[in-house]
């Protein structure tokens, strides 16, 4: 047994031997083929890297499941990006149009496809351009893409080439074609192949095709037929050719359609390769009949020139004899230099004004109109005008000569205004017969105006509270419970404060239809009464409303009308504050050039747009305001500065707010601004 067992021991001791000996062989073998795979592979992807860069391709791949882009490099490696870093080598939306491919092949609603996509511009360089063919690269076994395979190529140089050539074959037919001279090409046989529009005008053809299918030569031409095109260089010459006699003799081109003589330049240039072999002909060449009949023309228009200079000389000696004697004067007044310049005769200037000069030559009353119309034509206005001013000087009468001035416009030809033309007309005996003749009327009118404008606005919006006062008082007089006397006592006071203020302010805008408002403009600090009449008109703001005055002056001395400019911030601001339920509600000034701006702006209910443009019309109120709006603030509002020589402009969107825009033209004297803007709020 002992025997046997060493026995069994020595043969399975000698099988583990050959098998380790075995093992160790095949480990030799399938280490060396590996290697040799290896290297194989290496030299193949070597030799794929060489051709995918002499190529400028590139291989990729995206995991779905993994939301991955792998990017294969030389040697095999790969390079993962996410797809935000991958993004970053492309124009976003392309990449974008890239993403949607892969969404449809992993959906498999497309097998493969490809697309154009530009890369990201580096500075001073070309936006790259590839091309990429997006196709499964491996499926499960139900068929789903699990990686898709990429394969992109850079077609930059490939794009800017086309693009090249493109651009030099368009820049060739724009040349040729729009060319204003005649442009005929013919090949190397001398066959005419290509001829442009100016041409087939010169020559009177009427159809090119019918020119070219005929394939005339350049020896067809009657002045061409003894050159040598084949050691020609670049000639210029002169033709004189009898179209007419040309035809009866020998006529080649029977599709010219012009006659008589025709004189003809052109400039012959012929195209050589470098081995100078002749590749064509082109020829630039214009019709100079006309400037050859011209030279014979311009004689007679010279003599003819001479006589209409006289009759001009004439017209203008005649035009000014007619200036001095009816005493008119034309003007012109540039705003690059501010000067104006005026003169009884069309050959030169009689006086140069600056504006300093011409408003000391004005009363002091126009002086402030004068500076508007100087303002809006400094401004370049694309508008005529006609004004009329008093002058401080007197005629033999003792009376202030009152002059007119019209004028328009002149611009140059891009429509920019260079100056403004006109006439300055003497209207005194005009200007004091009409004033005498207003004098006589306006007394008798007066009254009658005044009558009717004051019953015109006396309407229904008066009877409605008086029509309460009454209905109320009369309750008294009925059985009525004792306990409601005092409701009766609170409509009747109600209605009759509501009836006062619609008679103040009908009385007060009547005086405006009237023109009885007076207007006393003097020196005012504007920045010390700003924020006071703003918060007179916030006294019954809403507690749920935020309330502003920006004052970006300590000291503002403007030429104004203090009582009724204020007037008109206070309405505004009770405006808003009525409209107003929370939020906030902001006032804010500023002086610019010659105008004072005054805004006021909302966060409240707003105006809806098919009520804004009635916002100014008479007796038109927002119902919510009823109770404290006769429906005239804003007519009144708008009135005063019109008269004050303003404007006003609301804008307003219905649940976002309001804002009121005010322009006062004004004279600053003074002016101090602060450092930092200050904001008082409440």
């Amino acid at each position: 047994m002992i025997m046997d067992f060493q026995h069994i021991a020595l043969c399975l001791l000698a099988v583990l031997v050959i098998a380790i000996v075995v093992m160790i062989i095949y480990n030799r073998i399938y280490y060396r083929r590996e290697k040799d795979i290896i290297t194989r592979t290496s030299q193949m992807n070597t030799q794929l890297a060489l051709v995918l860069d002499s190529n400028k391709t590139q291989i990729w791949t995206y995991d779905p499941m993994k939301r991955i882009f792998v990017v294969l490099q030389e040697g095999n490696i790969g390079k993962e990006y996410t797809p935000f870093d991958f993004s970053q080598f492309f124009n976003h939306d392309d990449f974008n149009d890239l993403r949607q491919l892969t969404v449809a092949i992993i959906h498999r609603e497309k097998e493969a496809d490809s697309i154009t996509v530009r890369g990201q511009k580096e500075e001073g360089k070309t936006t790259p351009i590839y091309d990429i063919h997006v196709s499964v690269l491996r499926r499960d076994k139900q068929g789903i893409p699990q990686v898709l395979l990429g394969i992109q190529r850079d077609t930059t140089e490939d794009m800017v080439q086309q693009e090249e050539s493109r651009r030099l074959s368009l820049r060739y037919h724009t040349v040729f074609d729009s060319s204003l001279v005649d442009m005929i090409f013919y090949n190397e046989d001398g066959i005419l192949t290509d001829i442009n529009d100016k041409a087939l005008e010169s020559f009177g053809v009427k159809s090119r095709e019918a020119l070219l299918r005929r394939k005339v030569k350049i020896t067809d031409i009657p002045a061409y037929r003894d050159i040598d095109f084949k050691h020609l260089e670049n000639t210029v010459m002169s033709s004189i050719t009898d179209i007419d006699d040309t035809k009866q003799k020998d006529e080649r081109i029977p599709e010219l359609t012009i006659g008589g003589k025709y004189y003809y330049e052109a400039t012959i240039s012929t195209l050589l390769d470098e081995q100078q072999n002749l590749h064509g002909v082109i020829t630039a060449g214009r019709n100079i009949t006309e400037m050859v009949q011209s030279h014979h023309r311009q004689q007679e228009k010279t003599k003819l020139l001479k006589a209409t200079t006289k009759e001009i000389e004439t017209y203008i000696t005649n035009i000014n004899f007619t200036l001095r004697a009816s005493g008119v004067r034309i003007f012109h007044y540039y705003p690059d230099t501010h000067q104006l310049d005026i003169s009884s005769d069309l050959n030169k200037v009689q006086y140069s004004l600056s504006q300093i000069r011409c408003a000391s030559l004005i009363d002091q009353s126009d002086r402030r109109r004068l500076r508007g119309l100087f303002l809006r034509m400094d401004h370049r206005r694309q508008q005529a005008f006609t004004t009329s001013f008093h002058t401080i000087f007197h005629d033999e009468q003792k009376r202030r000569i009152h002059l007119t001035f019209s004028a328009v416009p002149v611009t140059n030809k891009e429509g920019i205004i260079t100056h403004y033309f006109g006439l300055c007309r003497n209207d005194t005996e005009i200007f004091y017969t009409e004033a005498r003749l207003c004098e006589e009327t306006e007394k008798a009118q007066e009254t009658e105006s005044l009558k009717n404008t004051f019953l015109t606005n006396m309407s229904y919006e008066i009877r409605t509270p008086l029509n309460a006062v009454i209905g109320f008082a009369g309750l008294y007089n009925a059985p009525h419970d004792e306990a409601d006397e005092p409701v009766f006592a609170e409509e009747i006071k109600r209605n009759t404060g509501r009836l006062l203020q619609l008679v103040n302010d009908i009385l007060f805008i009547s005086k405006l239809d009237a023109k009885m408002v007076e207007f006393n403009y003097k020196d005012t600090d504007f920045a010390a009464l700003f924020e006071g009449y703003c918060y007179m008109g916030w006294n019954n703001v809403s507690p749920g409303v935020t309330v502003s005055a920006e004052n970006p002056y300590n000291l503002l001395i403007v030429k104004i009308d203090e009582k009724n400019l204020c007037e008109v911030v206070q309405k505004l601001c009770e405006h808003a504050a009525r409209n107003t339920t929370e939020g906030t509600i902001r006032a804010k000034y500023e002086y610019r050039h010659g105008e004072l701006s005054i805004s006021i702006e909302d966060t409240g209910k707003g105006i809806p747009h098919e009520k804004l443009s009635h916002l100014f019309d008479r007796f038109t109120r927002n119902e919510s305001t009823r109770e404290y709006d006769t429906g005239l603030d804003m007519p009144i509002i708008k009135e005063l500065i019109e008269q004050m020589g303003g404007t006003i402009e609301i804008q307003s969107e219905e649940g976002k707010g309001t804002t009121a825009y005010v322009i006062i033209p004004c004279e600053m004297m003074s002016m101090e601004k602060k450092e930092l803007e200050g904001v008082r709020e409440l």
